[in-house]
């Protein structure tokens, strides 16, 4: 099965997953307290423990070494984002915190929710290990940079380079750590244990996805449908941006061809989850931040089937 068909059906998956969060909404089977623990339990209990075992049991050290490159790339990828969302925020004469806010929206994309099972899916043995070396960008700079960039400049405070580390220390970046130290070392677990945990680690994608479903009924839509810089982040972070990466990286013979396809396919998520999170929790806009997720994700939904058979077939 070829990159396009495979994105495609895996949308199509999504797609439905998202409906039922809304109709789960709807029906009043859940409620906006539900979708907090189903949040807390993604992210603390089901991504970790998915992340840790897709890692352990899909590559060797030798592959772990030969990826790092990738790692330098994914910084080099979320520094160009960065300067091109300071730049349209410029365009926009946008001010306040949502000027900064921005700038986290087009950095950050939802690699968690939706990355995952898509890389799992179109590379099953050596996805995760992808996953894993590039959510250490990810995370380092969600939680340095884009920290700040979601906190109101009143809130702002100074803090030690141990506080900005221990803030780091979340349960996906433990079960990354937790992956390739077993790697090697050699670690196999047993059947029972690592098929146990294997099956927790596979509610992710559909509870995430029911999560976001969920959460996109309490969102304003007519207000957000309306915003252009939103269709800004669209076009150039989710349509030109992976394509132009995957011009830049083909020819480099020092990353695998399975690599070449990961970042541009990562590069073109959608708005990532976590931003509206740090937002609501640091008192800037979170609204505004669920905005673009909204809008974005549902755009994914055409986006990134587009840019695969773009990647796969044009090039």
């Amino acid at each position: 099965m070829d990159l396009f068909s495979i994105i495609l059906i895996q949308m199509v998956m999504l797609a439905i997953y998202v409906l039922v969060g809304i109709i789960g909404i709807k029906t009043k089977v859940m409620n906006r307290d539900a979708l907090e623990y189903i949040s807390r339990f993604i992210m603390k209990l089901s991504l970790p423990i998915m992340i840790f075992t897709n890692t352990l049991n899909g590559a060797t050290s030798r592959e772990v070494i030969e990826t790092l490159p990738m790692l330098l790339i994914a910084f080099c990828m979320f520094g160009f984002m960065f300067c091109v969302g300071t730049v349209v925020s410029r365009i926009f004469k946008m001010k306040g915190d949502n000027k900064q806010l921005y700038k986290a929206l087009i950095m950050f994309g939802n690699v968690g929710f939706i990355g995952i099972p898509l890389i799992a899916s179109i590379f099953p043995e050596r996805g995760m290990l992808y996953i894993a070396i590039f959510t250490i960008a990810d995370q380092g700079l969600l939680w340095t940079v884009g920290m700040q960039l979601t906190t109101p400049e009143a809130k702002k405070t100074k803090g030690s380079i141990a506080q900005t580390v221990k803030k780091m220390i979340n349960p996906a970046i433990v079960g990354i750590l937790l992956g390739v130290v077993g790697i090697f070392a050699g670690v196999k677990l047993p059947t029972v244990i690592d098929s146990t945990l294997t099956k927790i680690g596979a509610t992710t994608t559909p509870l995430s996805m029911i999560y976001i479903g969920g959460l996109f009924c309490y969102v304003d839509i007519k207000q957000f449908v309306k915003k252009a810089e939103y269709y800004v982040i669209l076009l150039l972070k989710m349509i030109v941006f992976p394509v132009l990466l995957y011009l830049v990286i083909r020819n480099m013979s020092f990353i695998s061809e399975e690599i070449k396809i990961t970042l541009p396919i990562l590069a073109g998520l959608p708005c990532m989850s976590s931003v509206a999170m740090f937002a609501n929790a640091n008192g800037a806009d979170g609204d505004y931040a669920i905005g673009a997720i909204f809008v974005t994700t549902v755009a994914s939904m055409a986006t990134l089937p587009f840019v695969s058979y773009v990647i796969g077939t044009v090039f």
